[in-house]
């Protein structure tokens, strides 16, 4: 029986960051604390998630664009807060619960607590009663972390406020820490006695050009690029930064689609070319140059169409 041949296309995009020489793929899309890259803006947005965490404030909330680095920050955060033994941290990724009751037990949940379904009360009550014996009686911090926190109910974010209400003359019982899109804050205004709960409103802006050279220049140091070695000219890393636009997620991902077709066309460096065929393949429209004046022509990707629309048009 004929052995199956692995498919040629599949390992070379699977190993694709060898051709440059490097140890490991430089931009794929997890939040891998490995290529975590803290500039001034996400170091003070961690310092004072942890302060308010530490001095067991309550509530605290992180607005972000899609792809701006919540997850990312949220990930560094966890890492350090589950370091600390004195810390007991529960994490829910989707908070689209039907009611207030499926809530309240996925809260129990991610803390280990198995509560039957019983009265949102009755709910309340028991954790109000988890939470005192472990944050007074044990002496440790209770951290809820909720990402996509901009798709909770009203009825929902009403419970988180009444589990706020549980607290000693010192500090809260419990802390709250929402991750979610800007369209979480008007959610939030618009419940005044929560919104007077909000210890703090961290905010993630986009890169500027020099912030988002550091990442791309961190991320492939990390992933062994040798010293004083270049993978994309300067035309290209202009390009690539300003189609991404300031979000770090576009940016890993345009750089890395941007390497692999340098690959597939046996170039050791990146150049415009490659850069608007990734732009291309994505559908993002061609930015202007950064003190060029003028917007690239789309001769070259028109005349040799690149590797990620030749591998469709195979497809097709």
């Amino acid at each position: 029986m004929p052995l199956k041949r692995k498919n040629p296309a599949a390992t070379f995009m699977k190993h694709y960051h060898q051709f440059f020489g490097l140890e490991r793929d430089p931009f794929l899309d997890t939040a891998d604390p490995f290529f975590y890259c803290e500039l001034g803006a996400l170091r003070r947005a961690r310092e004072r998630l942890f302060e308010s965490v530490d001095a067991s404030r309550g509530l605290t909330i992180v607005l972000g664009e899609p792809g701006t680095g919540k997850t990312s920050l949220c990930s560094a955060l966890e890492g350090e807060l589950l370091q600390d033994d004195a810390t007991l941290l529960g994490k829910i990724l989707d908070p689209t619960f039907t009611g207030e009751v499926e809530f309240l037990i996925a809260i129990g949940r991610v803390f280990g607590l198995a509560l039957p379904p019983r009265s949102p009360a009755a709910l309340k009550n028991a954790l109000k009663n988890f939470f005192f014996e472990t944050a007074v009686l044990e002496q440790r911090k209770l951290v809820l972390i909720i990402d996509e926190a901009q798709t909770l109910s009203d009825e929902n974010l009403e419970a988180l406020r009444l589990l706020l209400n549980y607290h000693v003359p010192q500090r809260k019982l419990l802390n709250i820490l929402l991750f979610g899109q800007p369209e979480l804050e008007p959610k939030i205004l618009a419940l005044g006695n929560l919104s007077d709960r909000v210890d703090g409103w961290i905010r993630l802006d986009s890169l500027d050009v020099s912030m988002a050279g550091a990442i791309l220049d961190y991320r492939l140091a990390r992933a062994g690029l040798s010293n004083g070695q270049l993978l994309f000219t300067s035309d290209a890393r202009s390009m690539l930064i300003a189609a991404a636009s300031g979000i770090p997620r576009r940016l890993t991902m345009l750089a890395h689609l941007a390497l692999v077709e340098a690959a597939e066309r046996g170039s050791s460096i990146v150049n415009e070319d490659h850069v608007r065929a990734a732009m291309t393949a994505r559908g993002i429209s061609l930015p202007k140059i950064a003190n060029s004046g003028h917007t690239p022509s789309p001769r070259s990707t028109a005349s040799h169409p690149g590797f990620f629309a030749r591998f469709f048009a195979r497809r097709s």
